[in-house]
């Protein structure tokens, strides 16, 4: 019958020798020389005869025997000992590394050998323990790099990515202060997340070519640590990513994926010397990063791409829409104001059929460009379909948002589009309508009111602007009129 040792064991050959076995020959074999080599030289020594008796001989071997066998004895108390506690320690030891490999929270107990003696037992424990380091640095390494993938496998948003990204790298070094760039074109990194580093202390929100340690970082795909006090530098003629903020180190990680700068860490260190082990694994994350970050950017272009109007980079109607319905929902759950408005070109047929449609692009253009300079920064600006454009208010009531229909109209007739060695001018109409003075229940509600004052200001002559007040449409000027 054929047996398979299949336990932890299975495949190891265990030594067949052993060193108490050879100590204990040794000490035996070295005691019988002893007592058949010290007759002869007593006998040289005391000039007697009586040393080389057979009687004394035996003496003398039983005396070897007595002395190696207690040797033996000694060693095996005192030394092994010794070596049981080192042997114990290693296995306990073991089981703190290999729990700790498999959660990955580092070594829960003290993972070291004491060193009690100055001999090759305690070499051997400092051996051990140096051993032992290196073991529960990688499996803080790995840990650490395992965590990070983990937290980014759960987000594709690039703002979360690099906020990510960021925490982590800056835990590795304990940095109070870091900021992160991601590519937002060519050859330009825009700031992504930062904290510690205050914004107002001219913290740059863009990096280029004109930065000059990030850039020197971003070209050379490096990662660079400066310590002023060890290389004997001055933070004056350094120009820092982190505004004015002057770290006793700073490290600048570029991100690179396929050989490309995808993104730029800069954390600021508070120790002046950044050990080995720490720029490692600061190595080893912005490698796992830059893949995570790179995808980010990718799904933010093509986000982008889908929500932006090719022509005028405005949103598009369904975004522009997606837009409206979020506000609706927050004015009717905060209960402030919200109002839309339409606006139309006119006579942009004409444009078209007497100048071409390369014409009517620039018209669109035109306007479009004065809309999006107009607005506010909580506004929103969409195509929302051939020449009409919509703009979003939130928080702006009725009368505030006829004064802003009127003042866009003024802009866009004042404004001269160029084209084709000529000079175009331009007008709109403009319909306006205000949640709640219009009772809407749904967005599409007050897309249709401010549609219908377009109508009316349309048919009233053109280049004027009208209210939607729910069951009413005035001009803005009967409104104008009407106050003087």
């Amino acid at each position: 019958m054929l047996w398979v040792s299949v336990g932890p064991d299975a495949g190891v050959r265990r030594p067949r020798r052993s060193v108490y076995r050879s100590l204990l020959a040794s000490m035996v074999g070295f005691g019988v020389v002893v007592g058949l080599l010290f007759p002869p030289f007593a006998a040289a020594v005391l000039h007697s005869g009586a040393a080389l008796t057979l009687r004394f001989f035996l003496m003398c071997v039983a005396a070897g025997l007595f002395v190696g066998g207690a040797n033996y004895i000694l060693f095996k108390v005192v030394v092994s000992r010794e070596l049981r506690r080192v042997v114990d320690g290693m296995e306990h030891v073991n089981e703190a590394v290999q729990i700790a490999e498999d959660t990955g929270e580092g070594c829960r107990d003290n993972c070291r050998l004491d060193v009690t003696s100055d001999d090759l037992v305690g070499r051997v424990a400092e051996s051990f323990n140096r051993m032992t380091e290196a073991i529960a640095l990688r499996i803080t390494r790995e840990s650490k790099v395992r965590r990070l993938l983990s937290d980014l496998s759960e987000t594709i948003e690039i703002d979360a990515v690099a906020e990510r990204i960021l925490r982590a790298m800056a835990g590795v070094c304990d940095a109070p202060a870091g900021v992160m760039y991601g590519l937002a074109g060519t050859h330009r990194q825009e700031l992504l997340s930062s904290f510690g580093a205050d914004a107002r202390e001219g913290l740059p929100q863009v990096i280029d070519a004109s930065q000059g340690l990030a850039a020197d970082a971003l070209a050379s795909g490096s990662m660079t640590v400066l310590c002023p006090e060890r290389d004997n530098l001055d933070w004056i003629s350094l120009s820092s990513p982190l505004g004015s903020l002057r770290p006793r180190c700073l490290v600048l990680a570029p991100l690179m994926a396929k050989r490309r700068a995808v993104g730029l860490v800069a954390l600021a260190c508070p120790s002046a010397e950044m050990p080995r082990s720490t720029v490692t694994l600061l190595e080893t994350m912005r490698v796992q990063a830059a893949a995570h970050l790179q995808t980010a950017i990718l799904h933010r272009k093509l986000r982008d791409l889908a929500a932006v109007d090719d022509l005028t980079h405005l949103l598009n109607r369904r975004f522009g829409m997606r837009r409206l319905s979020e506000e609706f929902s927050r004015s009717i759950r905060h209960g402030v104001p919200l109002s839309v408005l339409m606006l139309d070109v006119d006579n942009f047929k004409t444009f078209n059929d007497t100048f071409g449609h390369d014409a009517g692009d620039a018209v669109l253009v035109a306007v479009a460009g004065v809309l999006e300079k107009g607005v506010r920064s909580g506004d929103v600006v969409c195509r929302y379909g051939g020449e009409e454009l919509l703009i979003v208010a939130p928080g702006m009531g009725l009368a505030d948002a006829a004064s802003a229909g009127e003042r866009f109209r003024r802009l866009v007739e004042s404004a001269i589009v160029e084209w084709g060695g000529k000079s175009l001018r331009v007008t709109v109409s403009v319909g306006v309508t205000s949640w709640p003075v219009m009772r809407a229940s749904t967005p599409e509600d007050l897309v249709s009111a401010a549609d219908k004052a377009l109508y009316f200001a349309k048919e009233a002559g053109r280049n004027q602007v009208a209210l939607s007040q729910g069951d009413e449409v005035i001009p803005l000027s009967a409104l104008v009129t009407k106050g003087a």
